[in-house]
């Protein structure tokens, strides 16, 4: 549950930022993104991270195949 302090700094944040200018609601919305995006980087394994950069290298190539492709080749395999 969210204390009531939390909550009533999360109003307060709320009712600043609709007082402010485009200009600094987009520097917000960056450091946001950033924020966001330093989490994801730091919760993503080293195994995952490879995986991933496997997975747009198959993408580029054209490695890849349709979902009916894909629901074939399981359908023939355990339909056996």
């Amino acid at each position: 549950m969210i204390s009531m302090n939390l909550a009533v700094k999360k109003i307060e944040l709320i009712n600043w930022l609709t007082k402010q200018d485009e200009a600094m609601i987009n520097k917000i919305d960056v450091l946001r993104k950033s924020s966001i995006e330093t989490v994801y980087s730091s919760r993503m394994s080293d195994s995952l991270e490879s995986k991933l950069k496997r997975s747009e290298s198959d993408i580029k190539a054209g490695r890849t195949h349709s979902q009916d492709e894909v629901e074939s080749y399981f359908n023939s395999k355990f339909s056996q």
